[in-house]
């Protein structure tokens, strides 16, 4: 055991930790860790919980060594240059003040180039639609190695997704959460799952796909959001003591299925339009209630807790926490699926 110095004091850095982590994933990338391991933590460390003026923003960035072939392989175009400035931290910080704030949404992302005399960097447009993939996903679908490129996004507050080519990435936890907690991700790929059960293929990879997308956009802009899930041909459920149910549900199926089929502007516009609608009904509070068979049915839907739960002031989370646990008893009977996320960050999914 090494001895310390008079007067020098033990030292825990987090930041060597992770510097450690990124270089080792570096090497495997084929980026040099000598020339963007540093930065690349800082990017990390800032996109982890990024504010600007108090808001959290939710930008998705890219760092690699050849620009052409980064927009070839994850379908950007028209990028826009922004500054330039050596490789240090201070440059990072740089370039997500000034582009962060343009990258909300599917509309920008955020990229970070390797040049003789530093970083570029800049923005990129991407394809918004709920039915095209997103950037991350073509690169999480691309098999070569070959390009050198590094994605970066928040999953949650204080969650990292680290995605380099040919199916390389590492998640990277940076606070007190446990490993084991479900990830965003999965939590809303089983919702994703559960909302097209009852939805015949192919459209029920098209449907799932559409979900999984608005999800997650509405997870990120949300203050914390409940879904029960009804079996198919369901109208509502006896559970439910107040909220919005729809006169005429929305049947995203058939909207998806029109545009496969069409590819026509009206179609697109109306799967983008029902797209916004349900991020906003999941940004009210209570219950937004969807279908096994992909169909919206409502939001802003109540329900009654049982008067155990009500007389438990010492339980452990906050009301949004005790509705879900009042649906999960109610999934396999009244609900296939009940989904639940705090405005801290926990997630969680039960279906039957």
């Amino acid at each position: 055991m090494s001895t310390l110095a008079p007067g020098e004091s033990p030292v825990l850095s987090f930041r060597h930790m992770l510097s450690d982590a990124v270089c080792s994933f570096l090497h495997e990338t084929g980026l040099s860790p000598a020339d963007v391991g540093d930065p690349l933590s800082e990017l990390i460390v800032t996109l982890s919980r990024y504010r600007e003026e108090g808001e959290p923003l939710f930008p998705v960035a890219f760092l690699g060594d050849d620009l052409e072939g980064m927009l070839r392989v994850l379908g950007g175009r028209e990028p826009v240059a922004i500054g330039r400035g050596p490789r240090t931290r201070e440059t990072i910080q740089r370039a997500l003040k000034q582009c962060a704030p343009l990258g909300q949404g599917r509309w920008w992302s955020l990229y970070v180039l390797l040049v003789p005399e530093g970083f570029a960097y800049g923005v990129f447009r991407t394809e918004p639609f709920p039915l095209e993939e997103t950037p991350l996903e073509r690169m999480r679908r691309a098999g070569d190695r070959s390009l050198r490129m590094v994605g970066v996004l928040q999953l949650a507050e204080n969650i990292i997704e680290l995605r380099a080519m040919g199916g390389l990435y590492r998640h990277v936890f940076l606070s007190g959460a446990r490993v084991e907690s479900t990830l965003p991700t999965v939590a809303m790929d089983e919702l994703a799952l559960g909302l097209t059960a009852d939805v015949p293929e192919p459209a029920r990879g098209y449907t799932r796909d559409f979900y999984r997308r608005v999800l997650f956009e509405a997870m990120q802009a949300s203050h914390g959001t409940l879904v029960a899930v009804l079996p198919r041909r369901s109208e509502g459920s006896p559970l439910f003591v107040d909220g919005v149910l729809l006169e005429a549900p929305i049947d995203m199926v058939a909207r998806v299925m029109r545009y496969h089929e069409t590819r026509e502007v009206e179609a697109a516009s109306a799967v983008s339009s029902a797209a916004q609608l349900l991020r906003g009904m999941m940004a009210t509070d209570g219950i937004t209630v969807l279908r096994s068979d992909g169909v919206i049915l409502g939001y802003n839907v109540f329900i009654r807790h049982p008067e155990s739960l009500i007389r438990e002031p010492a339980r452990v989370g906050g009301a949004r926490r005790r509705t879900y646990e009042v649906l999960c008893a109610w999934v396999g009977r009244q609900l296939t699926t009940a989904f639940f996320r705090s405005q801290d960050g926990a997630i969680a999914c039960c279906r039957d």
